[in-house]
């Protein structure tokens, strides 16, 4: 009976001091900047290797974001040798128009295994998006992603495959 009441007062105080049941879930979450201001998970974006890079621009009569298939290898022989350090995705906006880089996960993934990155680019801007490996490797279950321009149906979408 004892063992019943300490049980319950333990779990009356991680509920009243707002202890999350679902850390490992919430890793750090992605974060869009540019070299000079922008960090992910403590980390400074410009003391981080670029990943992956995307272009958005005009390519056989539609604009979309190239390379439209990208893989990310996070096995051991590939980037999984991290060490911690989160994905960096550089993003580059050759058109001449306003063009949004929408990165998502399957849309039946909800709650706390949904994860998009959201950035529209101005002509010529480049900028930074930084995932930690943990989010990435919890919301693919499938193990792939998709990026596109989510203003405009006709232009072209892409995938991201993840190995893991």
């Amino acid at each position: 009976m004892r063992t019943y009441f300490v049980g319950l007062g333990l779990g009356l105080f991680l509920i009243l001091g707002g202890v999350s049941s679902a850390l490992a879930l919430q890793s750090g979450g992605v974060e869009i900047g540019d070299l000079a201001t922008g960090s992910v998970v403590g980390q400074p974006f410009k003391e981080l290797d670029v990943d992956l890079a995307f272009t958005a621009s005009h390519v056989a009569g539609s604009d979309g974001w190239y390379p439209p298939v990208s893989v990310l290898n996070l096995v051991a022989q590939g980037t999984g040798g991290r060490a911690g350090r989160p994905v960096l995705l550089k993003v580059t906006n050759k058109l001449d128009k306003e063009y949004t880089f929408h990165l998502s996960a399957d849309s039946s993934h909800a709650g706390p295994w949904s994860m998009e990155a959201n950035t529209t680019l101005k002509p010529g801007e480049t900028k930074y998006i930084g995932i930690p490996t943990s989010d990435l490797t919890y919301v693919t279950a499938n193990s792939m992603l998709t990026y596109n321009n989510p203003s405009s149906k006709d232009d072209r979408a892409g995938q991201l495959m993840i190995i893991r």
